[in-house]
């Protein structure tokens, strides 16, 4: 029996203007973190509908982690923020990366409307405030990719039973808050995730 308990933690590649993304960075930095018998394991997901979910799937498949935690850029933002849903629409502003644009076109035609993370919030905020970075809520993961990873993960998580949790945080640009400070930040949530799954 496999003692180690595996954390899936996800980033995107760069999109649009960007040309680097601190969520692909920070994915692959925190990849083989270990704590408590805890691994992190880092995919890069590519920002496409018709490919983020499945790459995410395949992710699922192979890692069968015992929690999931998604990272997203969100660059106008001025801290980090922990998302409460996941909306059941696809309203892209610009063309994901493999030029498809939906809008206003759900992403289940027979899923719900929203769909609420199963990573504590709260909790997850005060973690990462804990280390000084300004860190919120927010009631959107918008309504581009990033919204459509969290919203296929949560339904999945329901499906089966996932009785782990699952969430998403949104960081700033690395312009906003050094990275370096953004890796503090996400270890100390992780360190707190460990603490409350033990």
């Amino acid at each position: 029996m496999d003692a180690e308990r595996r954390l899936l933690l996800t980033g995107f590649e760069p999109w649009a203007d960007h040309a680097a993304n601190p969520a692909e960075v920070l994915a692959r930095r925190l990849d083989g973190w270990r704590h408590r018998g805890w691994r992190v394991c880092g995919v890069v997901l590519p920002v496409a509908l018709d490919a983020g979910p499945a790459v995410l799937t395949a992710a699922r498949r192979d890692l069968r982690p015992h929690a999931v935690l998604h990272l997203g850029l969100a660059a106008s933002r001025p801290g980090l923020t922990v998302e409460r849903w996941a909306h059941n629409v696809a309203d892209f502003p610009l063309p994901d990366n493999r030029g498809a644009q939906p809008r206003g076109e759900p992403l289940a035609e027979d899923g719900p409307t929203r769909l609420a993370a199963t990573l504590p919030v709260a909790a997850a905020v005060h973690a990462l405030a804990a280390t000084g970075v300004p860190a919120t809520p927010s009631a959107s993961a918008g309504q581009f990719v990033c919204n459509a990873v969290l919203y296929a993960s949560l339904r999945w998580a329901a499906a089966a039973r996932f009785a782990g949790p699952v969430g998403f945080v949104h960081l700033p640009s690395p312009q906003t808050l050094a990275l370096d400070t953004q890796e503090r930040a996400l270890e100390r949530l992780l360190r707190w995730l460990v603490a409350a799954q033990l």
